[in-house]
């Protein structure tokens, strides 16, 4: 009897194992990544596969660069049909797992690894109410002030010394700027972002917002009234107005920051750590320094962002549980700084801040001052893209010309429609 119930067990687990086998065959597992400026990611994952192979050696995978462009509607198509969406996607944790709740909340073991390794200023931009619901692709540890070394040295200015407060800012600018015969900008002294997606527009005036003091809506996100058209918030887009149209030191129609930076028709810009990597890629011939962000009439403004990019699992997919698979092989720390050697940005593991990389980095001292400093407000309503939005479409039309006050009191309307989804 013994003999046969042994033969049973045999086949039971033979079977287990076929249905296991069966299950992950002629499946494949699809991961997009919307950031155009990442060229070598996908690559580098298809590249370093062998761990993932080896608990599922017969499932494909599918890696697809999404086009930054229009990225979140192809999003959305995607995720309502169900069947063309992807297993594992980049994108900000807020929305996708806050507003539409389509980003799965990682497993215990994942929970504790990113709590004990990953670092901590960013923990807020990937977690919903305490849970972490993404690896991220890699730390944006806020806005930097880039210079160009040649420009400072042109107009006196000592490339050592960078501008420690808003007031120097402008007037470091002033200097900086230069203009054609009929008074028109050929350089900008500090550009600005004034075109593109809105919710980049308003993801690029937090640095200018929080150093005045300045909110998009109050802490516990109730209210933009008293916030968004507050005094601080009015007095930082009156300065970004003033940049443009009083002392004219920044240009509607160079083009965007980081390209002007790159030609060398923009002396300034604010930018993340990422910048280092792309420009090491796409404008090696550019000498310039990297530095913390100057402090505002209410101190220093402190890691100021909307989000930060990461990957996460859709929770209707029927693959979910090898696509968390696919995220523990890449969750360690070797993969982690080879990755941001290859791309040029800053590493998520705690541990990789102590690499040469990072300390030999031209952003490695303004990092150090944004680690050290408390950071400017997180805004994680689920609905931050759509806010965000309302408010970019405002600050743009504040660059164009519009009186800030107006444009923020239209700004605080549609945006406390939004604040009461939650």
């Amino acid at each position: 009897m013994m003999k046969h119930l042994l033969i049973a067990l045999k086949f039971s687990v033979i079977a287990i194992l076929f249905s296991v086998v069966s299950a992950s065959a002629g499946t494949t597992l699809k991961v997009w990544l919307p950031v155009d400026t990442w060229k070598k990611t996908l690559g580098f994952y298809e590249e370093n596969l062998a761990e993932f192979k080896k608990l599922h050696p017969d499932v494909e995978m599918e890696f697809v660069q999404i086009p930054y462009e229009n990225y979140e509607a192809k999003y959305l198509t995607a995720f309502a049909s169900g069947s063309d969406a992807p297993d594992v996607f980049n994108g900000k944790v807020a929305y996708y797992a806050g507003a539409i709740g389509i980003a799965d909340e990682a497993p215990s073991d994942l929970q504790k690894l990113y709590n004990d390794e990953l670092l901590n200023t960013t923990k807020p931009f990937f977690q919903v109410d305490g849970k972490w619901h993404a690896y991220p692709t890699s730390t944006d540890q806020g806005m930097m002030v880039y210079y160009n070394v040649d420009h400072f040295k042109e107009a006196g200015l000592d490339p050592n010394k960078p501008p420690k407060t808003f007031q120097e800012l402008l007037d470091f600018a002033k200097k900086l700027t230069t203009y054609d015969a009929d008074g028109k900008i050929t350089r900008n002294g500090l550009a600005l972002r004034y075109a593109g997606a809105p919710v980049g527009i308003t993801d690029k005036i937090l640095p200018f917002l929080h150093a005045f003091g300045g909110r998009l809506y109050s802490p516990d996100g109730s209210t933009a009234d008293g916030y968004l058209n507050g005094p601080e918030t009015t007095a930082a887009m009156q300065y970004m107005y003033d940049l443009v149209y009083t002392h004219k030191v920044s240009s509607l129609e160079l083009g965007k920051p980081v390209e002007t930076f790159a030609a060398g028709k923009a002396s300034m810009i604010f930018r993340e750590g990422w910048l280092e990597g792309w420009m090491a890629g796409n404008a090696p011939d550019i000498n310039y320094k990297v530095s913390a962000l100057p402090d505002g009439p209410a101190g220093y403004p402190g890691l100021s962002l909307l989000f930060g990019w990461s990957w996460m699992v859709n929770n209707q997919s029927p693959n979910k549980d090898i696509a968390w698979d696919w995220i523990r092989t890449i969750s360690n720390k070797e993969m982690d700084l080879e990755l941001a050697q290859l791309e040029g940005y800053l590493p998520v593991w705690a541990e990789n801040f102590e690499h040469p990389f990072v300390a030999d980095r031209k952003d490695a001292e303004a990092t150090q001052v944004i680690m050290s400093n408390p950071s400017g407000p997180y805004y994680d309503h689920p609905y931050i893209n759509e806010i965000a939005s309302k408010i970019g479409e405002q600050v743009q039309a504040v660059l164009y010309g519009a009186d800030p006050t107006k444009a923020l009191q239209i700004a605080v309307k549609n945006v406390n429609k939004l604040l009461k989804k939650k």
